[in-house]
């Protein structure tokens, strides 16, 4: 039929095709079996001879000699042509056959294994792609571990890298605290994480810092941690070992047997804690508490016990700042009465004057590192009048022109003295400005309203309060209310209008201690929640 033969006809093309390779195949093979022979080689080099013989004749004729003349010398060269392209035949020859032999039994393990692929059972090649499956979902598994590591990793590292950022800010002991237990709950996952110390006694245990509960729960919390003994709980065992400690099961746990009301407070399940060091001695221990059984493992202690180390660290630079500040302000108070001892009419006004001046700063929220400056400025603001001549100082009646034209230098004689110390410089707008008038009346610049520096505003302020409550020999001091209704007439003259108000309001609140409100040293003590940390005696 026409389909039959059309059918047929790709079968024969295809046969031709086949019958070519063959062909191609066999002649290969036939030159291939013929090189390698001997006689082979020698015949085909007489054939070259003879080709080489043919040649030079044919080239001896066109170049109108007679090659007969020179059969020999022809007959030499022809053989040593015919030579020299045999041996190279030979040897390509060699070269060909090698590799062919080499590569003849991978071709055919190749090919085995093809024809297995091909007659393999579905039940083999199931089980070949199972396999292959279970290397990817390993490999899957390992790699996703270890992004989960190097992230790990990378946050440990921002919260240790937050903490030495924050020391070389200068902050204090009670914000390292609130700050690495908050690095601490985010790194861990903990439910609660907080620093306990050693109370006042050295017997019981206090907290000094907490994280991750509600603010209207750390007084009962505290409570409660109040009621266990150094060695009790975790923390406790941390402080009293020096070393880091775990519950897996604090309900179960021996630690923790008068501890249960705070277990069941906090909601936790299991516990670990690493101790804060100076030293040799342990001064408190960072802990970290979970809402499950079990959830303790060497990775968390390991991150616990590096932070706390870290904290020891920070606590000890922290400590020695404010070391170095007591000193300071040690300094400049002693200088500050130095200068007072040659006027005895001024006795403790510049202690007086730093602590309204520390009431108004505070009242105004402003930060922990402008207060202190102020207090340094008001403590020394009359330092200049080391340069002024004890009979004006010390005389019983009212200045003179003159008088009062050498006691007006005493500003600039201060602030010259502050830049040439550089723990005062900063005080030196306070000691320079400190009289002049809001109205711009006063001196040494007749600066006006804003224009003065704040500070010096601040102890501006404070100061005239201070002159009229005191005795001078001129006059007899004032009363609380006179002083007040003299700063509300000089407001807006004499005084910045805004900060009169704010100073007789922080008046009336009752100082606190350093001269703070006591709303506003309640609220500092409410946020410190206890107590610092202290060494263990």
């Amino acid at each position: 039929t026409n389909n039959g033969r059309s059918a047929a006809r790709p079968d024969s093309g295809r046969g031709e095709q086949r019958r070519g390779v063959e062909a191609q195949a066999f002649a290969t093979s036939f030159w291939q079996r013929l090189s390698a022979s001997l006689g082979a080689r020698l015949l085909v080099l007489a054939l070259l001879m003879a080709a080489g013989f043919a040649g030079i004749y044919a080239a001896g004729a066109a170049g109108k000699f007679n090659p007969q003349n020179y059969w020999l010398t022809i007959l030499a060269a022809a053989f040593w042509f015919g030579l020299a392209v045999g041996l190279a035949n030979a040897h390509l020859g060699r070269r060909n056959e090698e590799p062919a032999l080499s590569q003849s039994p991978e071709r055919s393990e190749g090919a085995a294994k093809g024809l297995a692929r091909t007659t393999e059972s579905p039940e083999a090649t199931s089980g070949r792609l199972a396999e292959s499956g279970e290397e990817t979902r390993d490999a899957t598994e390992a790699l996703r571990h270890t992004v989960v590591q190097q992230g790990q990793l990378l946050a440990e590292i921002r919260a240790l890298q937050a903490l030495d950022t924050a020391i070389l800010g200068g902050i204090g002991e009670q914000e390292l605290m609130q700050l690495t237990t908050g690095l601490l709950g985010e790194l861990t996952g903990a439910k609660t994480c907080a620093v306990v110390t050693p109370a006042a006694d050295s017997s019981h245990l206090a907290l000094a810092s907490v994280w991750g509960i509600a603010a209207e729960d750390i007084p009962q919390t505290a409570e409660l941690v109040g009621q266990l003994h150094i060695g009790e709980s975790v923390a406790g065992w941390a402080i009293l070992q020096g070393r880091p400690a775990s519950s897996s099961d604090v309900e179960d746990d021996p630690r923790y047997a008068r501890g249960q009301g705070l277990v069941q407070h906090l909601g936790i399940g299991s516990a670990l804690a690493a101790p804060i060091m100076d030293g040799n001695t342990a001064i408190g221990a960072l802990l970290a508490a979970f809402p499950e059984r079990g959830e303790v493992n060497g990775q968390r202690l390991g991150q616990v016990k590096r932070l706390a180390n870290q904290l020891s660290v920070c606590i000890q630079h922290a400590r020695q700042q404010t070391t170095l500040k007591r000193l300071t302000i040690e300094t400049v108070f002693a200088l500050a009465e130095a200068i007072e001892s040659r006027d005895p009419h001024t006795a403790d006004h510049c202690t007086r004057l730093a602590h309204y001046a520390d009431l108004l700063a505070s009242s105004l929220g402003l930060a922990e590192e402008e207060t202190e400056i102020i207090r340094y400025g008001a403590a020394l603001h009359d330092a200049g009048k080391v340069g002024v001549s004890d009979a004006i100082l010390k005389k019983p009646d009212k200045l003179t022109p003159e008088e009062w034209a050498e006691i007006r230098l005493h500003p600039y004689i201060g602030g010259q003295l502050c830049k040439r110390v550089t723990f005062l410089r900063d005080a030196y707008p306070i000691v320079y400005y400190h009289h002049e008038r809001y109205d711009g009346n006063g001196y040494p610049d007749g600066l006006r309203g804003q224009d003065i520096p704040l500070a010096a505003r601040i102890v501006a302020v404070a100061d005239a309060y201070d002159a009229m409550t005191s005795h001078r020999p001129y006059r007899a001091a004032m009363s609380h209310a006179q002083a007040v209704r003299e700063l509300r007439r000089g407001a807006g003259s004499q005084w910045d209008p805004e900060l009169v108000p704010i100073f007789l309001k922080a008046l009336r609140s009752g100082p606190g201690r350093n001269g703070r409100t006591q709303q506003h040293e309640h609220a500092r003590q409410s946020r410190r929640n206890v107590r610092p940390l202290a060494p263990v005696a």
